[in-house]
């Protein structure tokens, strides 16, 4: 089975193959019936050539969380070929590539992003090898942005691949343009659920208590009860940095000016039971909203369910929130 989740140009993706098979790329559902990883946060979720960061995963089954000590982490430096569909390089799911730099096991490591990592995977062109053509420069996504590739074995055969935003500098533009947009652009800033409420049919909203050691669960509903909830994060007034919808500079490939954009927001919605209206929704750049509603219908029988909303905003910000739901009578 494949499954990934893309937010504009972002990718989160979830693999499971034999060694022999070539990796294709499919889209995530919103029921959780197997262990999965839903999500990887990367702090700081952009960073320079050199930088240190370390990467966290959402990792869970149909009981919950699930123990992630045995996940085991890479960087690839492996260029994805020209017309190659997936995200990433096939040749980073195999355990004997020379290629994968490992980060070690755990449900979070560090990694340092490669001195090289702009020639790969970005803008600038390595040197060519004796006798042979120079290598294309990388693409960047939507945004301006260029990506270091991570590997994430979670059983035999069974992989998974996080993308790291690099912050390469650009390329092709004039010494004031190339100044005005390396001292005004700021990194990117992971998006934060500020919250998550139940709204009634008055649309009043009744905040949830995020999961935490000790607490009860945040919401109890009938059987086949349907109910919206509504997910919020930060709104971004300024240019500074935030945990909301921020704004950024953008170089049009076209004209190369600088140009103002503002990121689009994904929420990806997952449950051990139930069944949503939208696997994901959210605002696009141009909407100035901080929140997104969903239904969720109830299942039919008495039980625990576990449920999780992941915020990805358009340059690969990442965050979410853990919610339980005790369904009964």
């Amino acid at each position: 089975m494949v499954r990934r989740v893309t937010a504009q140009g972002v990718a989160w993706l979830s693999l499971a193959c034999g060694l022999a098979c070539t990796p294709t790329f499919d889209d995530h559902t919103s029921m959780v019936t197997s262990p999965e990883i839903l999500a990887v946060q990367a702090a700081p979720t952009e960073g320079p050539l050199g930088a240190v960061f370390a990467l966290t995963a959402l990792y869970v089954d149909s009981n919950g969380p699930r123990d992630a000590s045995r996940l085991d982490w890479a960087t690839c430096l492996r260029q994805k070929p020209l017309g190659e569909p997936g995200p990433i390089d096939p040749g980073c799911f195999v355990d004997a590539s020379p290629d994968l730099v490992p980060l070690g096991e755990g449900g979070t490591v560090q990694g340092t992003i490669p001195q090289t990592a702009c020639q790969i995977f970005g803008p600038d062109s390595p040197p060519p090898a004796p006798g042979q053509a120079g290598t294309r420069p990388t693409d960047p996504d939507t945004t301006g942005g260029f990506y270091l590739p991570v590997r994430v074995k979670s059983g035999e055969g069974q992989w998974s691949a996080a993308l790291e935003r690099i912050a390469c500098p650009p390329s092709g533009l004039t010494q004031s343009v190339f100044l005005a947009f390396t001292s005004g652009y700021h990194v990117n800033t992971n998006p934060m659920l500020s919250d998550l409420s139940r709204i009634d049919a008055a649309g009043g909203a009744t905040p949830l208590a995020p999961d935490a050691p000790g607490t009860q669960p945040a919401l109890r509903v009938a059987p086949r009860d349907h109910v919206n909830l509504r997910a919020g994060w930060p709104s971004c007034p300024g240019s500074d940095a935030c945990a909301g919808a921020e704004s950024y500079l953008y170089v049009d490939p076209t004209s190369k000016q600088i140009t103002m954009r503002r990121e689009s927001m994904v929420a990806s919605w997952y449950a051990t039971g139930g069944a949503f209206d939208e696997d994901r929704n959210g605002r696009d750049e141009g909407d100035l909203a901080t929140t997104t509603t969903n239904g969720w219908t109830a299942p039919n029988r008495a039980g625990t369910v576990h449920l999780w909303v992941v915020l990805r905003d358009a340059r690969g910000g990442v965050g979410w929130g853990s919610y339980t739901i005790a369904v009964g009578p």
